[in-house]
């Protein structure tokens, strides 16, 4: 978008030794915060540390989401993920961004799905990141705050150091239309054991747009998080194993609010949400209705695994990745930041 010239400051001529510097029309800006989260725990990061610090209006690009934690099998790589584990809403002032708290991993595709995790045997760590490039930038006032506040489910007993990022950029122009991201999703029973059958079906209140506006949607994402119950690994969390799970056991139908079928039969859930991407892009195209959802059915086919995995358990998640418009005066008078006491 071209900025008009009524907003454009004037730049000073090039000068290696400037008397005064003047800022341009757009500049980047990073923000973070980070927090501790314990088993079954939950916490926000203080608002002063993801506001603009130049006290301008701003455009949110991109959320990063780190989270590390101490190795639970010392020297053993491939232990505990956490991306199922810890779960995060976020909202700016009156307006909600997300429907309740979504797994952190299920905000954006994988791009590098080898490269999510990482195990430090020198030091005993474990460090995953994932990243959520929004579909549309996120107008945000000055004063006003996107706020993060992070659930750990207790699905897995380590005490997880969490970190976000805010990747934006200030602006002079204030919108008369923006656009507002939202998340949706829908995380399944435990399964317990993976070897046995069993089946769950969403509600029409998980993967739902609840608002009077169109939702343009952006993806879906489909992840799978196991917790391992014999071995050295016992305890810990994969995604990857069994691999066969998502791919061989697991299968999903999914239907509109008005019955029509949108993966018509019981198929494998890897193959709706791709191995590599873990996602299934819909680049902007598709629409779902005010007021509507999609109902979601897992079948779980019963599992020959291995001895020592019979007694492993599995959760399931799906999310619905969007964006919907508003007017920019709406917005600002509904994004205003509430005060932490920060």
């Amino acid at each position: 978008m071209s900025i008009p010239s009524r907003f454009i400051h004037p730049r000073p001529p090039f000068n290696k030794n400037p008397v005064y510097h003047q800022q341009p029309p757009a500049s980047p800006v990073h923000l973070s915060g980070s927090l501790v989260l314990r088993s079954g725990t939950n916490g926000a990061v203080p608002q002063a540390a993801l506001k603009n610090p130049m006290g301008q209006d701003m455009e949110l690009l991109e959320i990063k989401f780190e989270l590390f934690g101490v190795n639970q099998t010392p020297g053993f790589a491939g232990t505990s993920q956490y991306g199922g584990a810890v779960w995060c809403e976020l909202t700016m002032g009156k307006i909600k961004l997300t429907n309740g708290s979504i797994p952190v991993w299920n905000f954006g595709r994988s791009e590098n799905h080898a490269g999510e995790f990482k195990t430090d045997n020198a030091f005993d760590l474990l460090y995953m990141a994932y990243s959520w490039r929004l579909p549309r930038p996120l107008f945000i006032p000055a004063g006003a705050v996107v706020v993060p506040n992070f659930t750990h489910t207790g699905f897995i007993s380590d005490t997880i150091n969490v970190r976000v990022g805010y990747s934006g950029r200030t602006v002079f122009v204030k919108p008369k239309k923006v656009y507002v991201p939202w998340v949706a999703k829908y995380a399944s029973k435990v399964f317990n054991p993976i070897s046995a059958a069993g089946v769950d079906n969403s509600t029409e209140l998980d993967l739902v747009n609840p608002h009077p506006e169109v939702l343009h949607l952006q993806r879906f994402v489909g992840r799978t998080m196991s917790r391992l119950s014999t071995g050295p690994q016992a305890g810990a969390t994969s995604e990857t194993a069994p691999e066969s799970f998502g791919s061989k056991f697991l299968s999903v139908r999914v239907t509109d609010s008005y019955g029509r079928p949108i993966v018509r039969s019981y198929t494998p859930f890897r193959d709706v949400f791709g191995a590599l991407t873990r996602s299934w892009e819909m680049d902007n195209g598709a629409e779902l209705d005010p007021q509507s959802f999609y109902r979601v059915a897992l079948k779980k086919d019963a599992a020959a695994l291995v001895p020592n995995s019979q007694n492993d358990v599995a959760q399931a998640f799906i999310s619905m990745v969007g964006w919907r418009e508003m007017s920019g005066e709406d917005l600002s008078s509904n994004a205003e930041a509430e005060s932490d006491g920060q």
